[in-house]
C-alpha cells in the first residue's frame, strides 16, 4: 500500500527554500561601510627612504647639521683642488730652442775668441740634446708599434706558396700556427677552395 501522494525529499524542499531568498542583494550602503572600515582599519605604508629624508630636511637642527656638512665637504674640495706650483717652461722658449736645434749650425771659425766658442757651446749641446731627444722617441714608438699579423686569406697563399716550393714542413707549420689563430675555421676546405680558384 504505496501513497499516491509524493513526498519530497528534505533535500529538495532545502534547495528550494535556498532558490526563494537568494535572489536579493544586500544594499549598497552596506557595501560602503564595509570598505570604509577596512580602509580605515588598514595600515598606512611606511615612508619611503627619499620621503623620510624629505622630512628629515624640513626639521630645523638637521637643516643646520647638513649645511654644517656641505660646507666642510665644499672647503675640503677646494683646499685639495689648490694648484701645486709647477716650474714654469713657457712655450716662447720651447719653441726657441726647437728652431735652434732645426737651424743648421753655422761654420766653424778658424780661431774664435773664448768669449765667442762659450756662446756657440750650449747651442750646439742644446741642438744635440734635442736631436738625441728625438732620436730617442722615436726609437721609443717604433718599439711599441704592433707587428701586424697577416690575415687568413695571406696566411693561405704562403702556405700553398711554400708547399709549391717543396718546403712541406715549412707550410704545415705555418697551418698549425694558423689553426691556433682561427680555431673556428676549416683551413683544410679554405686552403682547397683558394687553390681551385
Amino acid at each position: 500500500m504505496t501513497d499516491s501522494r509524493h513526498i519530497p525529499d528534505s533535500d529538495d524542499v532545502l534547495l528550494q527554500h535556498y532558490r526563494q531568498h537568494s535572489t536579493g542583494e544586500p544594499p549598497a550602503s552596506l557595501d560602503a561601510f564595509i570598505l570604509a572600515t577596512a580602509h580605515r582599519e588598514a595600515p598606512a605604508p611606511p615612508p619611503s627612504f627619499w620621503q623620510r629624508w624629505l622630512q628629515a630636511c624640513q626639521r630645523p637642527r638637521w637643516q643646520m647639521a647638513f649645511a654644517t656638512v656641505a660646507g666642510l665637504a665644499l672647503m675640503i674640495g677646494v683646499v685639495m683642488r689648490s694648484p701645486v706650483p709647477q716650474p714654469e717652461i713657457s712655450t716662447a722658449t720651447f719653441s726657441a730652442l726647437h728652431e735652434e736645434a732645426a737651424r743648421p749650425a753655422p761654420p766653424p771659425m778658424s780661431a774664435p775668441a773664448p768669449v765667442a766658442r762659450l756662446a756657440v757651446a750650449p747651442k750646439a749641446e742644446s741642438a744635440q740634446v734635442m736631436g738625441s731627444m728625438a732620436d730617442e722617441s722615436s726609437a721609443r714608438l717604433s718599439k711599441r708599434a704592433p707587428v701586424a699579423l697577416p690575415s687568413l686569406e695571406e696566411g693561405l697563399r704562403e702556405i700553398m706558396r711554400l708547399r709549391e716550393a717543396g718546403q712541406a714542413r715549412a707550410a704545415d707549420e705555418k697551418l698549425l700556427a694558423l689553426h691556433a689563430r682561427f680555431p673556428g675555421e676549416h683551413l683544410p676546405a679554405r686552403l682547397e677552395a683558394l687553390q681551385k680558384r
